[in-house]
């Protein structure tokens, strides 16, 4: 059953980017509406999945890379759908579904067994940990494709639009930020727990503090005059 819901959110993802990029040129925006009633089906079927998960291996759906890749998609399209209804912007779309859709389906492909869960993974602290650091991926991902839409419409496009964009990006970068600083702290408190150490010098953790002063400096830099 849960692998029927993914393929039929990986087909109502596929169908919703080819109908939004359609839209583009539809006049009447038929196709625009069209689009948004597909990808909320797509996130309908996607929550199932994630639900039928949960009943299959009593935990939440973040261990192993078949589950994590649910739920990174699941974020990204939970806050493209509230960035939908908030702004009415459906740019950012081109970006933000394609990086759900080849999610999924490396998801698809991925092995989707029930394992046990190791022992140190049997704690709400994980399970906090990897809930706010996947929302603080999805919103960069957002940033990102804001950024990215600001930089291509920054000579052609209107002042609203622009201030749009530029909204869209420092607002989801600072939410961003917020929650991956969260998912620190908690991710240093479960491993006091787990190993009896707050830190352990290892790839992950390394990225992870890079990642962290990265968006330090862009949101101080965005602070100085000229750099906005």
């Amino acid at each position: 059953m849960t692998e029927i819901f993914l393929w039929l959110s990986i087909a109502f993802y596929g169908a919703g980017f080819i109908s939004h990029v359609l839209a583009r040129n539809e006049s009447r925006h038929t196709l625009q509406r069209v689009s948004t009633y597909i990808l909320i089906l797509a996130l309908a079927f996607l929550t199932i999945v994630l639900a039928l998960r949960i009943m299959e291996t009593g935990h939440a759906p973040m261990a192993g890379r078949f589950e994590t890749l649910l739920f990174f998609s699941w974020s990204i399209a939970v806050l493209n759908t509230i960035l939908l209804f908030r702004y009415r912007l459906r740019t950012t779309d081109t970006l933000t579904i394609p990086v759900i859709f080849l999610a999924l389906l490396l998801a698809a492909f991925s092995d989707s067994g029930v394992y046990r869960l190791p022992l140190v993974l049997k704690t709400w602290w994980f399970e906090i940990h990897v809930v706010t650091s996947f929302f603080a991926y999805a919103l960069f991902t957002l940033a990102a494709a804001a950024g990215a839409f600001y930089l291509l419409r920054e000579k052609t496009g209107t002042g609203t639009e622009l201030g749009i964009y530029q909204n869209i990006t420092y607002r989801s970068i600072l939410w961003g930020f917020a929650f991956f600083s969260g998912s620190m702290l908690l991710g240093a408190i479960w491993g006091y727990l787990a190993w009896g150490n707050y830190w352990l010098w290892e790839s992950k953790s390394a990225a992870s503090l890079l990642l962290w002063f990265y968006y330090v400096g862009v949101l101080h830099t965005r602070m100085l005059k000229g750099w906005r």
